[in-house]
């Protein structure tokens, strides 16, 4: 079966006062049908970027978007503006990063939720759609739902914004859900129930699911596959819990080691040197810097992306760390 998306060569730019700014490097990667793709990476990989390049929904210092992104084998790159919006919020659905200014403050948790229905599909009465989205609520947890429909966002928790935001992608019955970082700013118990939440709801939901998270713990939970990447690069894909159960790339093997364990009494990991600036490209692998297991080869060139099998890694020396 085809995947649902296919990326091949995604490169996209941005204009800065500093110069031209890569933020993503040739990214390709593929999310299957009804299957949870995990995205992690430090903060500056390019997992927004990603996200929003899916969306078409990109800063306007944007100076180059080139590749192919292509979405039930249609490329989005070369839709129209009305073409493309026709897919947000109805097809393609987004959960964003911060659940505080996600949501607009002058209308109703009620009139955010009957308006992406109504937009979606024509002739859908406003009583029916009060009814589904009440259901809805119910669905992601939220406590005496008929009253929540009446209350502005601020008279709602983080969490509560975040369900509603859940609410309002799962409304549509989107084939692509984005979930930016959607517990980035809850606490930890929320954060949680919000991923209990997702795991409970893929059963009923057919489509697929970007992930992004800087949790590899919330991945290895959540998700069938995992893309990692670095400085706007991918560097390795492959199912989730062979990824995590012997990574191919040194940095997805430094990413693993920094995790906090809760037996851990002793000094945090962490990854020595910094992630190399977007403005600059550097001659070889973008990670070599900061990589253990760097070798003379790995300044010349960068390191193709290679498949092997289900597992696919950007590194010349793979194959001794397998070892």
């Amino acid at each position: 079966m085809n995947p649902l998306v296919t990326i091949r060569g995604l490169c996209v730019d941005a204009a800065t006062s500093a110069g031209t700014a890569h933020l993503l490097r040739g990214v390709d990667l593929d999310i299957g049908r009804g299957r949870i793709v995990g995205v992690v990476g430090e903060s500056g990989s390019g997992k927004t970027t990603l996200a929003s390049a899916l969306l078409r929904l990109l800063p306007a210092n944007i100076s180059r978007i080139s590749g192919e992104i292509r979405f039930d084998g249609e490329d989005l790159l070369t839709l129209d503006s009305a073409a493309m919006s026709a897919l947000r919020g109805t097809r393609i659905a987004m959960i964003f990063q911060d659940p505080m200014t996600a949501l607009n403050p002058l209308f109703t948790i009620g009139t955010h939720l009957v308006d992406v229905q109504q937009r979606g599909t024509a002739g859908l009465s406003r009583r029916d759609a009060l009814t589904r989205a009440e259901a809805m609520l119910t669905t992601v947890g939220i406590p005496d739902p008929k009253r929540r429909l009446s209350a502005y966002p601020h008279q709602l928790s983080g969490g509560m914004r975040q369900r509603v935001m859940i609410a309002m992608a799962l409304l549509v019955e989107p084939d692509l859900l984005l979930a930016d970082e959607p517990t980035t700013a809850l606490d930890a118990t929320v954060e949680a129930q919000i991923v209990q939440l997702l795991s409970d709801l893929r059963k009923d939901f057919a489509g697929s699911i970007l992930f992004i998270s800087h949790h590899l713990g919330l991945v290895a939970e959540l998700c069938d596959d995992l893309c990692v990447m670095y400085a706007g690069t991918v560097v390795e894909t492959g199912p989730v819990a062979e990824v995590l159960a012997q990574p191919k790339h040194p940095y997805t093997a430094a990413l693993l080691a920094c995790e906090i364990d809760d037996g851990d009494t002793g000094r945090l990991t962490s990854i020595a040197g910094e992630v190399p600036s977007a403005l600059s490209t550097p001659p070889g692998c973008v990670f070599a810097s900061r990589c253990s297991h760097r070798v003379p080869l790995c300044d010349h060139a960068p390191p193709p992306f290679e498949q092997l099998g289900t597992r696919g890694t950007a590194c010349l020396r793979h194959r001794d760390l397998a070892s």
